[in-house]
């Protein structure tokens, strides 16, 4: 039997089919919560619910959670002692047709994606507007010559009466 013990967190997702409204009431009887506990569970960030769980726990957590609607995600905890995973390195690749390296590195955050000499050159499209014009904020949308013309049509109200409120 495996020593690999689990996170279980929740982030707001529910199932298909499920009212959210429903599924936070369901929640809340659960886990004994109070509304503003059950609202910064379903921010969309992370959040344990329990840890360190042997698998048969944290599937178990995962089930009551299925069963009122929310989507919980398991989470391997890292054993004391245990190699640490290595980090995702790029290596070399090689085409069978033509030994060709090639590297993979990521970008940092901002930066344009492709490198200058990988981007497609797309000639600007002069596009006439000069029959097109912008009316002030706030202006009518047709001008009056554009306007249909309608007959007020006079209605009896006579007989209506407005009553006192109760």
């Amino acid at each position: 039997m495996s020593n690999q013990k689990f996170d279980v967190f929740f982030r707001g997702d529910i199932a298909p089919g499920q009212a959210i409204g429903e599924v936070k009431e369901r929640l809340a009887g659960l886990f004994k919560l109070e509304a503003a506990q059950v609202e910064q569970l379903f921010s969309g960030r992370p959040t344990a619910i329990r840890r360190n769980l042997d698998e048969a726990g944290a599937k178990k957590y995962e089930q009551a959670l299925l069963k009122i609607g929310a989507l919980a995600e398991l989470r391997p905890v890292a054993v004391e002692g245990a190699p640490a995973p290595q980090a995702a390195t790029a290596t070399p690749v090689e085409s069978p047709a033509a030994p060709v390296e090639t590297s993979i590195s990521l970008a940092p955050v901002g930066s344009d994606v492709l490198r200058p000499d990988e981007r497609s050159n797309v000639e600007a499209v002069e596009v006439d507007v000069s029959a097109l014009a912008l009316e002030p904020g706030g202006g009518e949308l047709l001008h009056e010559d554009e306007k249909k013309s309608v007959e007020a049509t006079q209605v009896d109200t006579s007989h209506l009466e407005v009553l006192p409120p109760r």
